[in-house]
């Protein structure tokens, strides 16, 4: 079971015809701003719906490489971007490096940081620039997503 799969179940539960309350759809749940800029012209065609969402996924980590070498690290960004937005994550990473800790690492530093980012004293932070958001749901998403993969690499081996 590819890490891939592990982020469509968690996105659709693999039913290529869900819509989310913010208007996500298809298997990956891109947003239809999304879609129309990595080409995806039917959102709901599963074909179409995971090339737009592998290219995201390909984008953002382009983005993240400049700022994260490792890349068991940086796949957690990338999860948490995906799911929240990039400038919510790069928020946080401002945040745990104001607040001495390590903007490169998710565990006990980044993920704290974005969790938290739906309370004013996060969210008004003078080095936040995208605001507030529900920090849980990246956060959640990242932790189920990483620990449904280990448990089906479990299941294999």
């Amino acid at each position: 079971m590819a890490l891939d799969s592990c982020l469509i179940y968690q996105e659709s539960r693999f039913l290529p015809e869900i819509k989310s309350w913010a208007g996500a759809q298809g298997l990956m749940q891109l947003m239809p701003e999304t879609a129309k800029r990595f080409g995806v012209h039917d959102i709901t065609s599963p074909q179409e719906n995971i090339r737009g969402g592998i290219q995201f996924l390909k984008w953002l980590d382009s983005r993240l490489a400049l700022r994260i070498d490792d890349p068991e690290e940086r796949l957690k960004f990338i999860l948490a971007s995906y799911n929240v937005g990039l400038g919510h994550v790069l928020d946080a990473m401002r945040l745990a490096e104001k607040n001495g800790k390590n903007p490169k690492v998710w565990e006990d530093n980044v993920d704290f940081y974005l969790l938290n980012k739906s309370k004013p004293i996060y969210f008004n932070d003078p080095v936040v620039q995208f605001g507030y958001c529900r920090g849980e749901e990246p956060y959640l998403y990242v932790t189920e997503i990483l620990d449904r993969y280990e448990h089906y690499k479990n299941l294999m081996e």
